[in-house]
């Protein structure tokens, strides 16, 4: 017979997800993260709003 694996208990990201990173005051590299994603926002492109949110998370962790 074939055995049960349980999946791995899921953890809590450290942040609120529902809500935008908010880029850090004179890094160029955030301001150029942000002004992405107000490009997305006023096209309607969602899709690209995640991206760029994922992608100043990602900045924010390992840069700061």
């Amino acid at each position: 017979m074939y055995a049960v694996i349980e999946p791995p208990p899921r953890t809590k990201p450290s942040f609120d997800v529902s809500r935008s990173p908010v880029p850090v005051a004179g890094c160029e590299s955030c301001r150029d993260l942000a002004a992405r994603r107000a490009a997305a926002r006023t096209a309607f492109d969602y899709s690209a709003v995640a991206d760029a949110n994922v992608m100043m998370r990602s900045h924010l962790r390992l840069d700061h």
